[in-house]
């Protein structure tokens, strides 16, 4: 199976070609809000034929909210074509993959003095992704618990007491996130809604005028 896969849910965004569990091609950048160019010169840089995807995937997060949105736009637009089948899959999974831990939690940035936290046994949750307060990250670690932030940069204070020498920010690549699908597949798992994973509640803005 071909599949080609997008992550824009962290500081760095990345796309792969896969080819029958082979990584053919990936690509990342920092990402930076005010030009979303990079994504498109990398699809770009992948020099393929569009038609010849058997599948697209995308990373659901939860992570960055613009670049999310955008990552399944273009998604949807590049299998519309062809009604190429697409695919949605937790970002954390990816982390998870590339540590190859058996047992972990991801853990985030939610803003609003929140994280956002998921646990997993191998690539598969365990308990899903929530919001918590940092007080609340003790009931989610074990003596053996790995933990995994792509947010370690912003995090550090809270996160140190639980890390050993290993302290950096482990973003999620497309290259994992298509590995870890591909996995899930040849075990006949269901696949994730499609669609990200938003965990802080809708705002509602009064607006500013009469209707």
């Amino acid at each position: 199976m071909r599949i080609v896969a997008v992550d824009m849910s962290a500081s760095k965004g990345s796309v792969a070609l896969v080819d029958q569990g082979s990584v053919r091609a990936s690509f990342s950048w920092e990402e930076k809000r005010e030009n979303r160019q990079q994504l498109f010169d990398a699809l770009e840089a992948l020099a393929i034929d569009w038609s010849s995807v058997d599948q697209f995937v995308v990373g659901r997060g939860p992570g960055a909210f613009s670049g999310m949105r955008i990552a399944f736009s273009v998604v949807n637009a590049l299998a519309a074509p062809d009604k190429t089948p697409v695919v949605a899959h937790n970002s954390g999974a990816a982390v998870v993959h590339a540590r190859g831990a058996s047992q972990s939690v991801v853990v985030g940035d939610a803003r609003r003095k929140q994280l956002w936290i998921g646990a997993f046994d191998g690539i598969e949750l365990s308990r899903a992704f929530k919001l918590i307060d940092p007080k609340e990250l003790p009931m989610w670690i074990q003596s053996h618990t790995v933990v995994l932030s792509p947010d370690y940069d912003r995090l550090a204070s809270v996160l140190d007491p639980y890390l050993g020498t290993d302290r950096a920010s482990v973003v999620p690549q497309a290259s994992d996130l298509a590995k870890v699908v591909c996995l899930r597949a040849r075990l006949g798992l269901e696949t994730e809604l499609f669609e990200p994973l938003y965990l802080h509640p809708p705002v509602f803005v009064e607006p500013r005028f009469p209707a």
